[in-house]
């Protein structure tokens, strides 16, 4: 939450997004993005990538294949976060006008799959079966959203004007220096709203919407959770506290008389209390260094046992020398602060009454002992209460019907090259017989294909759509939804029920009657107006003055 981000001047950073009525955040339409690139006077430069990462079959020179992660950018991504190349260069204006298929390559990639070799720059890549050029290799550190190693260039050249209607990229701009988020938004905003002027259709009601990069990286989700568990961390911290604390203010009883002669041989009672407190700074300086010695160590597996995705790119797990200074200075706080209390305490009796006392101690700090022992055991319960409710939630969201069964259902990414299957029926043959082999293992009850598996990243899949016989609807205002393509044993194979209608059959099939299958969720959103044989017209969200496709929901 506090490291700045990877990047040249972090704090200048921002992400801008388009507001509507309907969604304060949704992703900006290119041809909207080089407007604002042109017009601002507040940024020194706009750029944007595609939201999620895909990836790229890359054909080695020995024939095999390997699917490497890719994520589309516009040319000027590495110049707006001020990322260098540490071989080659980054992306350049001329890139963009030629249209080029270039990329950059993560340092990973290049180490692991390339032997480091500086050669590769200017040599082509087969991704996807065509021809790309690699112009430079980037720091292994460098991420945007989600894990690379692959950055390819999407020229925004000649785009066509129905593209002033698209939400396909997250756009990251730059500040000038000295400028605010404040000012910037309302430049922003004056262009924007030019914008909704020149091009009513597309632009009426959307405006811009401004954060600072690092909280739209970070996310509120991210910090609520991590500020929540520091709390617990605190808590912990101070029942620990005031056990040592009672443990001490016990220990300084027991020491009362040796306190008293060391004090009628000439020690006041400041020189005893720091006598004592350097005591109990001493044994939190220890407990300091054996918590760090062990976070440490916790943080160099816990990379291992994190899912991937889980944490945001740019979210690193390091122990650096802030992460020391802050387990330095809280053992220093905790020692002073619990230490001074017992100390006190043991010598707020005179030296003649202990020392005359028969009895090897003085009895004392009855109060205090009792107040800490309260204020631990109203820690402990909340704690407690707090991880039982934990504890439930876990359990309640492990046991909560997804809708689909994934219990025994492995899968695997499929990306045959387009250069070998260039028609829909070539592709469909090849899908068949890797379907028909693998029910042929042992073992294999059902076999199935689908372009994302269940809450995953919709990787460029967007709709716009409208329901066939409703009254039109403005393109800025038409609502949005995820496509999914599957084969017709999909719902099958995940034992997804169909609550209405039916699932696909083989008859579905390209050159028939066009269908589709909702889920609940859409249907909801008929007003009550049954789904099945309701008639959609769709369109992709990058294109949405395109002539829609038109089909017949079949199943929910």
């Amino acid at each position: 939450l506090l490291r700045p981000l990877p990047y040249a001047d972090p704090d200048r950073l921002v992400a801008i997004w388009e507001r509507t009525a309907a969604n304060p955040r949704r992703y900006a339409s290119p041809l909207n993005m080089l407007d604002w690139n042109r017009r601002s006077a507040t940024f020194e430069r706009i750029a944007g990538f595609v939201p999620g990462v895909g990836g790229m079959v890359m054909a080695g020179a020995d024939g095999n294949a390997e699917t490497v992660s890719r994520q589309w950018v516009t040319s000027g991504i590495f110049d707006v976060l001020g990322v260098k190349a540490i071989v080659g260069r980054t992306f350049s204006e001329e890139d963009e006008a030629r249209r080029a298929n270039v990329v950059v390559l993560s340092e990973s990639l290049w180490r692991a799959r390339f032997n480091s070799d500086p050669g590769l720059i200017g040599r082509e890549l087969r991704l996807d079966g065509s021809m790309w050029t690699v112009v430079g290799i980037v720091p292994k550190e460098f991420q945007l959203l989600g894990d690379t190693s692959m950055w390819a260039m999407r020229s925004l050249v000649n785009l066509p004007p129905q593209l002033r209607g698209a939400a396909a990229l997250q756009v990251v701009g730059r500040l000038k220096p000295g400028v605010s988020i404040e000012a910037a938004e309302s430049d922003l905003g004056a262009v924007a709203a030019a914008l909704a002027t020149e091009f009513p259709q597309t632009n009426q009601g959307r405006g811009v919407a401004l954060e600072p990069l690092h909280d739209s990286m970070i996310g509120a989700d991210l910090r609520f959770t991590s500020m929540l568990f520091l709390g617990v961390v605190a808590f912990v911290l101070l029942i620990c506290c005031a056990n040592v604390a009672s443990l001490l203010l016990a220990r300084a009883t027991v020491r009362m008389r040796e306190l008293a002669v060391r004090s009628a041989l000439g020690a006041g009672r400041r020189r005893i209390i720091r006598q004592l407190l350097t005591e109990s700074v001493l044994l939190s300086a220890i407990g300091g260094a054996l918590g760090t010695i062990v976070g440490a160590a916790i943080l160099a597996v816990a990379p291992s046992f994190i899912p991937q995705g889980l944490l945001p790119a740019t979210v690193t797990l390091a122990f650096d020398l802030r992460v020391v200074l802050f387990c330095a200075g809280t053992a220093l706080i905790v020692g002073v602060l619990f230490g001074v209390m017992p100390a006190v305490k043991a010598t707020q009796f005179s030296s003649a009454e202990v020392i005359a006392s028969n009895s090897r101690s003085v009895t004392g700090g009855g109060k205090l002992r009792a107040l800490l022992v309260t204020g631990e055991v109203a820690t402990a319960v909340l704690l407690l209460v707090g991880a039982g409710l934990l504890l439930r939630t876990l359990l309640a969201v492990d046991g909560f019907d997804r809708g689909y069964r994934a219990k025994s259902v492995l899968s695997m990414l499929l990306d045959p090259l387009g250069s070998k299957y260039p028609t829909a029926e070539s592709l469909q043959q090849f899908y068949d017989q890797v379907e028909a082999e693998i029910a042929a293992v042992t073992g294999v009850a059902g076999v199935a294909f689908t372009s994302t598996v269940p809450l995953d990243f919709f990787d460029e899949a967007s709709l716009t759509y409208e329901i066939a016989g409703d009254p039109p609807v403005s393109e800025s205002q038409r609502p949005r939804t995820e496509l999914q393509a599957v084969s017709p044993a999909y719902f099958a194979t995940l034992d997804l029920p169909i609550v209405a209608g039916r699932a696909f059959d083989r008859g579905d099939r390209r050159g028939g009657p066009p269908v589709c299958i909702v889920n609940e969720a859409f249907a909801r959103s008929l007003g009550g107006r049954p789904a099945v044989g309701r008639r959609v017209l769709v369109r992709s969200a990058a294109s949405p003055q395109s002539r829609p496709n038109e089909c017949e929901i079949v199943g929910v």
